[in-house]
């Protein structure tokens, strides 16, 4: 018997025969982003998404993460922010 996976998008919808889906893989460093591939989407540490626009959410939380992250450094050391 055959194993059949089912794709969730991180918005909701469940990938069917489109071939627009990518691959993310989100680390401390940045964010890259792959074509399908079915194997490389069961890792645990990839972000499976439905096409672009929520590969461009997903780009777009991220740069706020690191803004965030960058501002609250700079408030706890400011002599990095002069850097």
């Amino acid at each position: 018997m055959a194993v059949i996976s089912i794709f969730t998008c991180v918005c909701g919808i469940q990938k069917k025969a489109s071939n627009h889906w990518v691959l993310a893989k989100v680390t401390p460093f940045g964010v890259g982003f792959m074509p399908w591939d079915s194997n490389m989407a069961r890792s645990k540490d990839i972000t499976v998404l439905c096409g672009e626009g929520c590969a461009a959410a997903l780009l777009s939380r991220s740069l706020g993460e690191w803004k965030h992250s960058i501002q609250t450094n700079a408030a706890i050391e400011p002599e990095l922010a002069a850097v």
